[in-house]
């Protein structure tokens, strides 16, 4: 089972890639395409979901965590079922807390008067920053039940990685006439 250190790892190689290309795409949708429309951002999102995101987790899990590996090397199906199951329980908790951050919000009289939520860019770089931030939070308490799920076809293994034998050089056993 991975320690803390490299669930810690584990979240950031899981979280940083599709944080910094929602940034990306918030910008380049509302600043460079300068769109105020959100169907956009629902494309980008379906996106993201479907394509992107599976491929993070592929990336992420195939690295070495710890001198750890995770087996098995995915696919991008199963990509999609990790990512999924991380996906609904983070956007959960995420959900939670984004209430209460903006229910403190409405309470520091302060802040009412400097912060536009009426601006779509900053309404999604709010977002994208509260997602990132809450996965960063609650990824590395969900990774150990993502580990111990079964998945149907498959299932995730933590191992040390295997070791190959040398096999050493020399004279071949085939004999020449």
């Amino acid at each position: 089972m991975l320690g803390w250190k490299d669930r810690m790892h584990l979240t950031w190689e899981l979280t940083w890639p599709l944080a910094s290309l929602d940034l990306i795409a918030v910008f380049l949708i509302r600043v460079v395409a300068d769109s105020r429309d959100e169907s956009l951002t629902a494309i980008w999102a379906v996106i993201a979901f479907f394509c992107v995101g599976p491929l993070v987790v592929r990336r992420a899990l195939a690295r070495r965590y710890g001198g750890l590996e995770i087996h098995p090397r995915l696919t991008w199906q199963q990509s999609l079922k990790v990512m999924w199951l991380l996906g609904w329980r983070s956007e959960t908790l995420s959900l939670i807390a984004i209430v209460v951050f903006s229910g403190l919000l409405k309470l520091a009289p302060g802040l009412r008067a400097t912060v536009t939520t009426t601006d779509p860019f900053w309404n999604d770089i709010g977002l994208s920053l509260a997602d990132t931030v809450t996965s960063l939070l609650f990824y590395p308490l969900l990774i150990p039940a993502m580990l111990r799920k079964r998945y149907r076809g498959f299932h995730l293994e933590v191992r040390s990685p295997q070791i190959v034998e040398a096999v050493p050089l020399g004279k071949s056993k085939a004999k020449s006439k």
